[in-house]
């Protein structure tokens, strides 16, 4: 048999210290550590004596009355404020309890916090009372309006303040802020909550409109000390605004098209001064192209053409470059603000021209908000993707406003300078949320024409939170909202469903097309690589009407006047000859006239036709009478002179009494009637008929 053996009692614990502090509601926790020197002890026993009184077992439930073996400290929340608390620890072994440690008595006073805002600063200093028995203080922070607390950082023993500022920090906001002392690497407590809105400036940071637009811009700022505003000052006002310090108030009219950053500061009576720089952006008014240079009217001769470009007969004064954006589901068409934010169209532009663009995938999709691309590509290969290679980071270019269909950078949170590669196009009017925010958003551009049933329906896919491994990372980054092109939500990545850039282009803003030829027999009329191609077909005239279309599927008009000329030559070249007699006095059909009298007359030299159907001979109606002519002018023909002559007796010489050179107005041309191919010509006589003279007319054609 084994004997039994007593027992031994367990090694007193050494050093038990307490340290007492605040919590939000008013009250106190206390801290309660010691050092163990026991081998053999299975828990602690915590006791506790309240303003002196005598010592009983810690009240609050037995999970703090004992504590495991191994601890060596314990935090009780049930205290109370301005009581002076004192306790004991002791060792027990299941048999026996060793000695008592005893601490010191310790008065819980409220460990309270203190936050200010510094003026003119996005600072916040915090202030509180020394803790005695700690390792250091870990300092947590959050929006007054989100639901939990972010690590700003931790400070050490006996540091009784803090500064908080910027990139944590962002002006005009309201925070809280909880200062929470540990010991040991564990926390013993927080202190009471404090709150401070940063100084800052509250009205955006810039605007835009269209050259004379009305304009009134309200600059409204925040003190987190509530100090009152002592005076404003705004500085490079561009003409017609007026800025009225007492309000605060800049109104008027906007200046003509250009960037204007003016310099804004206001002083408050506790000595704190904001800045900002606040930028107009004045871009030209969209609408429908504008006429630009006159396309000139045209008269040659058939057989010959012409090539005038059309970049410059019509302006799309909004649209100063554009690109295409082609993805798996579509293109969408982006017009680019070159003036109102020419860093960021550059910077847009170099990764465009590089193909950087090129199977990057949009990577986050809001319904209602926003769609983003830019930043990241497939590998084709599970949840692998690679970041897209970024340029520096952009100077912001406020100002021009986060409505529906725009196109703005992509930053970092509170970094208002950190624009790369990433652009999101607004599903929404976002004015209210990204016109302030973190300095405000860069609008570069917009999507035009109906490219936003494109960028609307990407919003409408299914999208959830994928876990990527990026750049051949082990540890993967989680995105929220990701767009996948499949009618359920896959479970996990499957790259073939991806939402995809295949290019993007540089395309022209306008398009040029032909809308009318009121006589196409007259002028072949097309558009090639941007100019208007006319090929003279027969003597005529016609009318054109080119159109220039924009990327919003607006369009304007202009019209040009053609007038093309006939030889004998280019007459000749398109008709058909019997017998392949096309010379000018042949007479292929046998009437009464050969091809030059068939050419000036409009006749078809295959036909035989009656000159009785084109001349006619007659007299006036009136007493003397006079003989006449009537034959038709050919209208549109070069090198064909027309001419009218008359004789007493058909023999000796011929008197002209008109010509073509004398026109249309001599008395001897009675009526002159103007038809689409020809002028009918009525030519009086010079000498009335009279008794038994005799007297003749006769046309005479003469090719020069």
């Amino acid at each position: 048999m084994t004997p039994l053996v007593r027992a031994q009692t367990p090694t007193a614990p050494t050093n038990c210290v307490v340290t007492a502090i605040g919590n939000a509601a008013g009250g106190a926790s206390i801290y309660i550590g010691w050092n163990d020197n026991s081998t053999n002890e299975t828990q602690w026993r915590i006791e506790y004596s309240v303003n002196n009184s005598a010592f009983s077992l810690l009240a609050t439930a037995s999970s703090v009355s004992t504590s495991t073996v191994g601890n060596t400290s314990v935090t009780w929340s049930g205290g109370v404020s301005n009581t002076i608390y004192q306790f004991r620890v002791s060792a027990f072994n299941g048999v026996t309890y060793s000695a008592t440690a005893t601490s010191l008595p310790v008065k819980t006073d409220v460990f309270t916090l203190t936050s200010t805002p510094i003026p003119g600063q996005t600072k916040v200093q915090l202030s509180w009372p020394n803790i005695e028995n700690k390792s250091g203080y870990q300092i947590i922070y959050k929006l007054t309006t989100d639901s939990s607390y972010s690590f700003f950082g931790l400070v050490g023993a006996n540091i009784t303040s803090a500064t908080l500022t910027s990139p944590t920090l962002e002006a005009t906001k309201t925070y809280s802020f909880i200062v929470q002392p540990y010991t040991n690497n564990t926390l013993i407590g927080d202190s009471t909550v404090a709150t401070a809105t940063v100084d800052g400036i509250t009205s955006k940071t810039g605007t835009s409109g269209t050259p004379g637009s009305p304009f009134s811009h309200p600059f409204t700022q925040v003190s987190g000390s509530s100090s009152a505003v002592i005076s404003r000052q705004l500085t490079n006002v561009p003409n017609g605004l007026t800025f009225n310090a007492s309000t605060g108030v800049l109104s008027g009219i906007y200046p003509t098209l250009g960037n204007y950053p003016l310099s804004y500061s206001v002083t408050f009576a506790n000595g704190g001064v904001l800045t900002q720089t606040f930028y107009i952006r004045v871009r030209p008014p969209a609408g429908s192209p504008v006429l630009g240079s006159v396309i000139p009217a045209w008269d040659a001769t058939v057989g010959a053409s012409r090539d005038t470009p059309l970049p410059g007969t019509f302006t799309d004064v909004e649209a100063e470059s554009a690109v295409r954006v082609n993805t798996t589901l579509g293109n969408m068409d982006f017009i680019l603000f070159d003036t109102a934010t020419p860093a960021t169209v550059a910077n847009f532009m170099s990764y465009v021209n590089a193909g950087k663009y090129t199977d990057v995938v949009f990577h986050r999709s809001i319904a209602g908000f926003v769609i983003q691309a830019g930043g990241f590509k497939g590998t084709g290969t599970t949840s692998n993707f690679t970041s897209v290679v970024t340029n520096p980071t952009l100077v912001n270019e406020p100002g021009v406003a986060n409505e529906l269909a725009t196109i703005s950078m992509a930053k970092l949170g509170s970094d208002p300078n950190s624009a790369t590669s990433q652009f999101f196009v607004s599903l929404g009017d976002n004015r209210a949320n990204l016109d302030y925010q973190n300095g405000g958003f860069t609008v570069f551009g917009r999507v035009a024409g109906n490219g936003m049933v494109l960028a609307q329906s990407i919003s409408t896919l299914p999208s959830g939170t994928y876990n990527l491994f990026l750049d051949g990372s082990s540890t993967a980054t989680s995105f929220d909202g990701f767009p996948m092109n499949a009618a359920t939500l896959p479970g996990s990545m499957d790259q073939t469903k991806l939402v995809k850039i295949n290019s993007v282009a540089s395309i022209p803003t306008l398009s040029y097309s032909i809308t009318g030829n009121t006589n196409p027999s007259v002028t072949s009329a097309s558009i090639l690589n941007g100019k208007l191609h006319l090929v003279g077909l027969r003597g005529g005239q016609t009318t054109l009407t080119i159109t220039a279309t924009d990327l919003d599927n607006l369009s304007n008009s202009q019209t040009v006047m053609v007038t093309l000329s006939d030889t004998f030559s280019t007459w000749a070249a398109r008709n058909s000859f019997p017998n392949n007699l096309s010379g000018n006095s042949q007479n292929p059909d046998g009437d009464a006239w050969n091809n030059l009298q068939e050419y000036a007359f409009l006749g078809n030299p295959a036909v035989a036709n009656p000159p009785t159907q084109v001349v006619f001979q007659g007299v006036t109606g009136t007493s003397p009478a006079y003989l006449t002519l009537t034959f038709p002018v050919r209208k549109f023909t070069q090198g064909l002179t027309y001419a009218v002559e008359a004789n007493n007796g058909l023999s000796g010489s011929w008197t002209e009494i008109w010509k073509t050179s004398n026109g249309f107005s001599p008395p001897q041309v009675l009526s002159a009637l103007d038809q689409a191919d020809r002028t009918v010509l009525t030519i009086k006589d010079t000498a009335p008929i009279s008794g038994s003279s005799k007297r003749f007319l006769r046309t005479k054609i003469v090719q020069e």
